[in-house]
């Protein structure tokens, strides 16, 4: 094998931390190459590095032997590298082949690529625009022409039927273009049309602006509506819709707009005839009429120009948003490309109707739609079922026999032994070991990952179930587009045990516990905790009760990101003692309680003064867990509490799980990992499409039969039996 890909002394650097420690790493060609490593330990920064989402502060990257600068994403995909992330960058509501050739949209016309043509064009149109150097030059005097904008197009337009009136001979012209002008004016210059006398037919036409005032009413009432719509276009795509008007008071844009008007009236009115002057006036200020009429017609015909050319690029951008008719081409290749390498797409199918593991493989025909010769993998199995997952390796399996290469990153040890070819251990920002599956073992890849031997199992005595603490009867609740979510749920989980709810992901388990965490309300059903109904409570009242919840999505429900860490870690006992001193926050206890979290649970942060939103995903979970686990508790509603995290702090949570159970909580574990349901549980119920399908003791659970429950498909099957 030839290797397509080599890293050499990548380092990457953030303020306090290096991320990335002069690491090479070497990928063949047809090879799948784990990446493992603890939370903090760079694997992330490393391949968004390759991805160009990252610059390497030092190293190169050189792909079939030829030195690279990606800077970008753009330019990642350009030298055949694709990501996979591990939450999905899908669109719902648009087809399979809509999201794929999305931006890489294919529209011919007489075998000419439209779509490639019309980008480069609006590209060129935007590099050559002179806006934003005119706009540093004199920022001043380019907020002061921007209102003439609409101006210059009507004068465009105008311009024009001028030019075709005269050559018909038709001395209205000017009456028709004054006419225009004024009609910016809006409703007080049409209510003022339909005060003027009616002008008798025998009279002629009006020969000069002197002799407008007396024009026919339907006449004028005619053109200053037709000149409202036309000035009401302008105005709304060449000034509204781009915001050019950044006035602070409405006066100065209307005295803009006045000399905007004072400008073109000069131009096309030509000053003198329309105010009517007399011929001694003339005389007296005919230079200074034909200097400003000079004057504004230079201002407003480099407006014109400048209107046409951004009607142009108005244009352009408008082709390139249109979704392409049919896109025959595109549907055809990605059935070529989903045939080619084994992945069951339907181009017509729409997101929203796929299956979690059917969408993880519209992600992969995307990257290879764009012709990525590497892929990066990113924990492609965190929410998939044990038989999505199996189909998955079959598919990376049968893109490596084709010349494919692939990183595969993953925190599941079992699944790095099973499909890997080389594996490659990031610890502390640097390359600490590479073997491959056939001379290693679970047990030497975790010690190598966090520097100590780590058990795998979770120890466990059987469970001592006492009195209820939470009931849920009959629950109902809809999600945020007001489609049933959960239907019917009922369960209870007692003192010192672990419930696990199993199932795949949007299944309405999310709901649930937002129902539970008083995170959402409920249309039906009851929930009472330690005897208390919480159906409708806040989440205050919750916590209050004894509750300790570690939200699926740590980012939005689980830290404030702005605030540093030692504020997070007291969230919920702020306002208690000895945390508080009446109104006042005492911050040495608090400061006391951070330093303790972070060293018992192994929070990653050079200071308990960092901002939460840098911290790595994982210790930002770590961190969520070190405050719900550090106050008394009883009842633990976990929501995928290790999601993100290594091995040595998987170990640890799982240790801290089964205390806090054997000291009398009752926990709630909801989790789309089913090894972690399995070994952690007492009891499992599944989930499917907002229902509990099937609860069984965690002892005679099996892992197929488990993974049929959650597809749906063990449900179904026992649908058609009991029709027979």
């Amino acid at each position: 094998m030839s290797t397509v890909l080599e890293l050499r002394d990548i380092t990457k650097a953030f303020p306090g931390v290096l991320a990335n420690d002069h690491i090479d790493l070497n990928l063949e060609r047809g090879e799948i190459h784990a990446l493992l490593g603890e939370n903090g330990a760079g694997k992330t920064t490393l391949v968004n590095v390759l991805y160009g989402l990252y610059t390497p502060d030092e190293g190169q990257i050189f792909l079939n032997g030829q030195e690279v600068r990606i800077h970008s994403p753009n330019d990642a995909i350009a030298h055949g590298i694709g990501m996979v992330h591990q939450h999905f960058m899908l669109i719902p509501v648009m087809t399979v082949v809509e999201n794929i050739a999305l931006g890489n949209e294919t529209q011919k016309l007489f075998g000419v690529n439209l779509t490639i043509a019309v980008r480069r064009l609006r590209n060129f149109l935007r590099t050559i625009n002179p806006l934003p150097h005119f706009q540093r030059a004199a920022p001043q005097l380019y907020r002061t022409s921007l209102s003439a904008i609409g101006w210059a197009l009507v004068c465009l337009i105008l311009s024009s039927v001028e030019s075709l009136l005269i050559l018909l001979d038709q001395t209205s012209a000017a009456m028709l273009i004054f006419a225009f002008l004024l009609s910016m004016a809006w409703m007080p210059m049409l209510i003022d049309c339909l005060r003027r006398p009616v002008l008798s037919v025998a009279e002629g036409p009006a020969t000069s602006f002197q002799e407008i005032g007396r024009g026919s009413k339907t006449a004028w009432t005619a053109i200053v509506l037709l000149g409202n719509v036309i000035g009401a276009l302008a105005y709304y795509f060449l000034i509204a819709r781009r915001r050019l008007l950044p006035w602070a008071q409405k006066w100065q844009a209307t005295l803009a707009n006045l000399g905007a008007v004072v400008a073109a009236t000069f131009v096309l009115g030509m000053g003198a005839s329309a105010i009517g002057l007399t011929a001694v006036g003339l005389d007296v200020a005919g230079f200074i009429f034909r200097l400003l009429a000079y004057l504004s017609s230079i201002y407003l015909g480099l407006w014109v120009i400048l209107g046409a050319y951004l009607l142009l690029l108005e244009v352009l951008v408008w082709l390139t948003e249109l979704v392409p008719l049919g896109l025959k081409t595109d549907a055809e290749r990605v059935r070529h490309i989903s045939h080619q390498y084994g992945l069951d797409v339907d181009p017509t199918a729409y997101i929203k109707d796929l299956s979690v593991g059917a969408q993880q493989r519209v992600e992969i025909v995307k990257a290879l739609y764009r012709q990525a010769d590497i892929l990066i993998l990113d924990e492609p199995t965190a929410v998939l079922t044990p038989q999505e997952s199996d189909e998955l390796f079959e598919i990376m399996r049968g893109l490596v026999e084709q010349g494919k290469s692939i990183i595969f990153i993953t925190h599941k040890l079992k699944e790095v032994l099973a499909i890997a070819d080389q594996i490659a251990v990031l610890r502390d920002g640097r390359l600490v070991g590479e073997t491959t599956p056939s001379q290693t073992t679970e047990a030497n890849l975790a010690a190598m990952m966090v520097g100590r031997d780590v058990i795998l199992t979770v120890a466990k005595e059987p469970a001592q179930p006492k009195e209820t603490i939470l009931k849920v009867e009959d629950l109902h609740t809809v999600d945020d587009r007001h489609v049933p979510a959960v239907r019917g749920v009922t369960f209870e989980v007692r003192a010192g045990e672990i419930l696990g709810i199993a199932g795949v992901q949007g299944n309405g388990q999310t709901e649930l516990v937002e129902m539970l965490t008083g995170l959402r309300s409920a249309t039906g059903g009851h929930i009472w905790i330690t005897g208390t109904e919480t159906t409708h409570a806040s989440p205050r009242q919750v916590t209050e009760l004894g509750t300790a919840h570690i939200p699926e999505d740590r980012q939005r429900d689980g830290l404030v990101l702005t605030y540093p860490v030692y504020e997070n870690l007291v969230l919920c006992t702020y306002y208690k003692p000895p945390f508080a001193k009446g109104f006042m926050i005492n911050n040495r206890e608090v400061f006391k309680q951070a330093e303790n979290l972070v060293h018992l649970f192994d929070i990653r942060t050079p200071s308990i003064f960092l901002p939460a939103s840098n911290l790595s995903g994982g210790n930002q979970q770590k961190l969520i867990v070190a405050r719900e686990l550090s106050r008394p508790i009883q009842l633990l509603i976990a929501a995928q509490p290790t999601r993100g995290l290594d091995v040595g702090s998987v170990e640890y949570i799982h240790q801290r799980l089964v205390e806090k159970r054997d000291q009398g909580t009752a926990v709630l574990l909801v989790s789309a990992e089913l090894d972690e349901i399995m070994s952690l549980s007492d009891r499992i119920a599944v989930m499917y499409e907002g229902k509990i399908v099937y609860t069984v003791d965690a002892a005679q659970a099996t892992r197929e039969e488990l993974g049929l429950w959650m597809a749906g498909a063990a449900e179904n099957l026992a649908s058609e039996e009991g029709s027979h």
